[in-house]
């Protein structure tokens, strides 16, 4: 984790605990919205995330400024237990509640030996609830449908594409990188299926579904920023 991106976690922890002084009334609950990034293996998921918060940050002079999360950070939060008491802290009653409407209706079906995954849910949750975060990956759209002011993104592109780009990410060749996005591809839908029963390639569970090929970060990024305030979840300062 880099040393900026820890400091703006800390920073949102901080700010989220003292909003949570004047919210913790049990009508109340942040209202700060979020995004979610699902994407096809191969696309620039955490790329566009990290555009996402950078233009946020610098044109809006968001309280508390945005962070993007993805599997390292996510995983981290998991681990570091003091990272995890300090996030439920954050919640209001009321938030708190929701939190456990949503734990409930997350593992109603599931067995009791998936501790770990149930871990994962209640971060995302808890990022989610509290807002100005965007969450990479993970089943994040799922965990977080029932969240109020969320913004949920697909990214897809050509195989072809994802290929080209991961072999000169990872020094391989196209062949190789081409049978690890579909091997790849075949564990991350195995995982959706079990724990949340869904096809990720369905568009119905996005608010937005872009052709990572077709544009920049920048532009994508600037395409959810959009669709964010068309939806009436990012509303610029006056």
């Amino acid at each position: 984790m880099t040393a900026a991106v820890d400091r703006i976690m800390n920073a949102q922890v901080i700010y989220w605990k003292k909003q949570k002084e004047h919210l913790d009334e049990p009508e109340k609950v942040n209202r700060l919205p979020f995004v979610t990034i699902s994407r096809e293996y191969g696309c620039g998921g955490y790329e566009v995330a990290s555009k996402l918060t950078e233009i946020i940050n610098e044109e809006l002079k968001p309280e508390p400024l945005w962070a993007a999360y993805n599997k390292a950070l996510l995983d981290k939060l998991m681990i570091d237990t003091g990272l995890s008491e300090s996030l439920v802290e954050t919640l209001t009653g009321r938030a708190r509640n929701k939190l456990t409407d949503l734990i409930q209706t997350t593992f109603s079906t599931f067995p009791p030996q998936v501790a770990v995954h149930k871990k994962l849910v209640e971060i995302i949750a808890m990022l989610a609830l509290n807002g100005h975060v965007v969450i990479v990956g993970r089943g994040g759209n799922m965990i977080t449908k029932e969240v109020e002011n969320g913004f949920h993104v697909r990214l897809i592109a050509p195989i072809h594409h994802r290929a080209e780009k991961l072999s000169k990410s990872m020094n391989m060749t196209k062949g190789e990188a081409t049978k690890m996005i579909k091997e790849k591809t075949k564990q991350r839908e195995e995982y959706m299926k079990e724990f949340f029963k869904i096809d990720l390639a369905d568009p119905h569970n996005y608010d937005m579904v872009i052709n990572d090929a077709m544009f920049s970060s920048e532009h994508v990024a600037r395409m959810i920023i959009q669709g964010m305030k068309y939806k009436g979840v990012l509303v610029e300062p006056k």
